[in-house]
C-alpha cells in the first residue's frame, strides 16, 4: 500500500510541475496521457477488458451488464482465461476450473461497475459453466486466447477513473486489428473489502468502434419481389414496406424461388453507419 501511495504522490508531483500551462486549455475532468504508459494499478485491467472484447466480438453482442447471458458469458471468458492465476481457484481431476463463488463475485465486479450481485445463471450456458452448491463454487472449462491479444492505449483520466482505447490484435505477422473499443472505467467500489484485490477498477461501459459485425435482429414478412439480384422488397408484420440486401448464396437461392405473397421469417443485420439492412439467414 505504501508503494501504491508513493506512486500516486510522485505522479501528482509530476503533474503539478508540468501541467500548469495546460490547465486553462483542458477540462479538469479529462486529462490526456501519453499512449502506452498505464498507471501501475491499472495493469491487470487488460484481463477483464480482453474477456469482454472476445465475448462481444465472437458472439456479436453489445456490452450489457443487465443481460444474464452477456453477464455470464463475459464472466466465463474472464474466469476461463485468467481464473487459474487466482490462488483460490483449483483444477478438478477432469481438468475443469473450480472457482469459489466469492472469486466469481470479485471478477464480476471488475467486469461491471454496476455490479450488485451475481445474476441468475442462464440455462443456455449450462454446457460451459455449472454451479456446485456443495462446494459453493462454479465449474468451468479453461479457455484458450488463440492467436490474439488485447492491447490498451491512449487513456484519459476522468473524475471517476479512466477512458481508454482497447484493441484485440492478431499475434500473427500481419498484426491485424480484430476489434477496437472505447472503455470507460471507474474506481472499484468494492476493492477495500477484498483481501489482496487484483482489480482496482470496474468497467462502466465498452463502446464498439472498429471490427465488429452489426448486431442481428429477427423479423417476419411477406415477399413482394426482387428489385435486383441482391435486393428484395418485403412487407413487414407492421405493414412497412422495406428493401433488404442479401449476399449469402443460400439466402439468394431461397428468395429466387419465392412468389409474391409468400410469408417467411429471417435474421438480418442493420449497419448503423450506412443504414444498410442485410438478410443473413432465412428460417
Amino acid at each position: 500500500m505504501k508503494k501504491y501511495i508513493l506512486y500516486f504522490i510522485t505522479a501528482l508531483f509530476l503533474l503539478g510541475t508540468t501541467g500548469c500551462s495546460k490547465k486553462n486549455s483542458e477540462p479538469d475532468s479529462v486529462k490526456p496521457k501519453a499512449e502506452g504508459a498505464l498507471p501501475q494499478d491499472m495493469a491487470t485491467m487488460v484481463e477483464p477488458i480482453d474477456a469482454l472484447m472476445r465475448n462481444m466480438l465472437e458472439n456479436n453482442t453489445d456490452y450489457d451488464a443487465t443481460n444474464p447471458e452477456f453477464f455470464w458469458s463475459a464472466l466465463y471468458y474472464f474466469l476461463g482465461n485468467s481464473g487459474a492465476e487466482n490462488s483460490l481457484v483449483t483444477v478438478t481431476d477432469d481438468g475443469r476450473l473450480k472457482v469459489p463463488k466469492k472469486v466469481a463475485q470479485e471478477y464480476a465486479i471488475a467486469l461491471f461497475a454496476t455490479y450488485d450481485d451475481l445474476l441468475p445463471l442462464p440455462e443456455t450456458l449450462s454446457h460451459s459453466i455449472i454451479y456446485d452448491k456443495d462446494w459453493d463454487a462454479y465449474l468451468l472449462t479453461q479457455g484458450d486466447r488463440g492467436l490474439s491479444e488485447t492491447v490498451l492505449s491512449n487513456y484519459k483520466e476522468t473524475e471517476k477513473g479512466y477512458v481508454i482505447t482497447a484493441k484485440l490484435v492478431s499475434t500473427m505477422e500481419d498484426k491485424e486489428v480484430l476489434g477496437k473499443c472505447e472503455v470507460t472505467m471507474q474506481k472499484n467500489a468494492f476493492a477495500d473489502g477484498i483481501v489482496d484485490p487484483r482489480y482496482f477498477y470496474s468497467i462502466e461501459a465498452m463502446t464498439k468502434e472498429e471490427g465488429f459485425a452489426p448486431p442481428t435482429q429477427n423479423a417476419s414478412c411477406v415477399f413482394n419481389g426482387l428489385a435486383d439480384s441482391h435486393t428484395v422488397e418485403v412487407t413487414l408484420d407492421d405493414g412497412t414496406i422495406q428493401a433488404f440486401q442479401f449476399y449469402d448464396e443460400t439466402v439468394s437461392e431461397k428468395l429466387h424461388t419465392m412468389k409474391e405473397g409468400d410469408a417467411f421469417s429471417f435474421i438480418y443485420s442493420h449497419d448503423d453507419k450506412t443504414g444498410t439492412l442485410t438478410i443473413l439467414e432465412i428460417k
